[in-house]
């Protein structure tokens, strides 16, 4: 289920959508359309391998230490130091012992803190052969600003996936959204999303289609519905490099947003490129390069605006 509100979703206008929480799962391996499974994936994967190659630029110092205690438990510190604030936040990542391949582990629980104490915190379970259930929460200010439970159920050739995003069962409001995704070939998946709020004595329901075509080396993806039009394009030209070009559209706004991305990995230097280039004048790269033998890892990142003349450069290191 990942992120419960996905790009294809759009925002209703009765509240704002929960913010979704970012975390780092294990990825099952990858299956050609041509493999035995026709399992489609979820609907909020659809443009998932662009968002993948993507670069995620940040401004200023930040500094990461990753600590395993045991085989199943690890601690995060990251300290940031730029030049609107400076936080730090110390994170921690339970796996469990139910293992259902080499990179699929639970249950999973994610969580983590800064120093304002806000926090965030995920856990994931499949708890049985094609039902995964999730619970995503935050905290602000010691309340509860979101909480989001879900289910995704895997069936042979479709994914149906529930979502309840901040439910007021005694004033009967909140947020409920259905998924579900229906592979017609091997190739081919169609499939509809439908969102459905109340609150502040409002009501609304929004519905999205959607549609992938997806083959060996590419992948086009397209979500259409009444908040705007989004679609993806994910080429792997070989085995270092990818590229990928996304298309964001508001249909209340009419603004949309063009981004075309690459990443290009060189394993022999221990080396990963990515960048970006978009409409609204924005020009930006990043550099990943493992400094073997020592378990540290360089980030530098760089983005340019032309329009508004500005500047933002990011050092990075990881450790562990």
């Amino acid at each position: 289920m990942g992120n419960v509100m996905a790009s294809a979703a759009p925002t209703p206008p009765i509240a704002p959508a929960p913010t979704p929480i970012q975390v780092t799962e294990e990825k099952p391996a990858e299956q050609s359309p041509t493999s035995q499974s026709t399992n489609p994936g979820t609907f909020e994967e659809l443009h998932k391998l662009c968002k993948d190659i993507a670069m995620q630029p940040f401004e200023g110092i930040r500094f990461m230490a990753n600590k395993g205690l045991s085989s199943h438990f690890q601690v995060q510190h990251t300290f940031h130091l730029n030049n609107e604030k400076s936080s730090y936040r110390f994170g921690s990542t339970y796996v469990g012992t139910k293992q259902l391949s080499p990179s699929e582990v639970f249950p999973v629980m994610v969580g983590e803190m800064d120093n304002d104490g806000n926090l965030q915190a995920q856990f994931i379970h499949q708890i049985a052969k094609r039902m995964k259930v999730k619970c995503i929460a935050q905290t602000q200010a010691s309340k509860l600003q979101s909480l989001q439970i879900g289910t995704d159920i895997t069936l042979k050739d479709s994914t149906i996936s529930v979502v309840s995003a901040d439910p007021d069962l005694l004033n009967r409001n909140g947020m409920l959204i259905v998924h579900y995704l229906q592979a017609i070939t091997p190739n081919l998946s169609l499939g509809s999303e439908i969102l459905y709020q109340k609150g502040a004595g409002k009501q609304q329901a929004i519905v999205t289609f959607a549609g992938r075509y997806q083959t060996k080396d590419w992948t086009l993806a397209a979500t259409l519905g009444a908040g705007g039009l989004h679609t993806s394009f994910f080429r792997k030209a070989n085995e270092n490099v990818q590229v990928g070009v996304e298309l964001e559209a508001s249909l209340r706004t009419m603004d949309s947003v063009t981004s075309m991305v690459y990443q290009v990995d060189v394993p022999k230097m221990n080396l990963l490129f990515k960048g970006v280039l978009t409409s609204q004048w924005t020009i930006g790269s990043s550099l990943e390069k493992k400094l073997l033998p020592l378990p540290l890892t360089l980030n530098l990142t760089g983005t340019y605006n032309f329009e508004k003349d500005k500047v933002a450069v990011g050092i990075g290191a990881v450790l562990g």
